[in-house]
């Protein structure tokens, strides 16, 4: 006989997973093509304040908020949210190191320049979403914990 304790009722843990995966998913898909099929010219002139501040700064804080989501997904294998918040953290700053290396050399092309105001924003965008994550999220849906 075995000592192995089995979860009472497995469906209703495969309905909490799936319900906190297609929130996540939603929230990170969402902020992703809002990113890229928001088009400014709808709301800012050309070259005006707004128009830098969001070719600037806003993606550079949205798609890491997006991402920290993402990495959600994976919790089985990253347990603490701090491990997610680095992973989401490192990659865009990996990226964004990469230009420092001057990146277009290796590619012929233009891929942006390496600014330290952007590693702020991932920063910010990331702790955002783990405040999102650990304070609303937790007390908004019975299934997040």
């Amino acid at each position: 006989m075995s000592s192995a304790t089995f979860p009472r009722n497995p469906t209703k843990n495969i309905n909490r997973s799936l319900a906190k995966s297609a929130v996540l998913l939603a929230i990170s898909a969402g902020l992703f093509w809002f990113t890229e099929d928001f088009s400014p010219v709808k709301i800012f002139e050309p070259q005006s304040k707004g128009w830098v501040l969001w070719f600037s700064f806003a993606k550079d804080l949205i798609l890491p908020f997006a991402f920290y989501f993402f990495v959600c997904l994976g919790e089985k294998w990253l347990k603490t949210w701090q491990v997610r918040a680095l992973v989401a953290f490192a990659v865009p700053a990996l990226l964004e190191f990469g230009q420092l290396l001057n990146g277009p050399m290796l590619l012929n092309r233009y891929m942006g320049s390496f600014d330290l105001l952007d590693l702020v924003m991932y920063a910010i965008g990331v702790g955002s979403a783990v405040i999102v994550e650990q304070k609303v999220f937790a007390k908004l849906f019975k299934f997040w914990s």
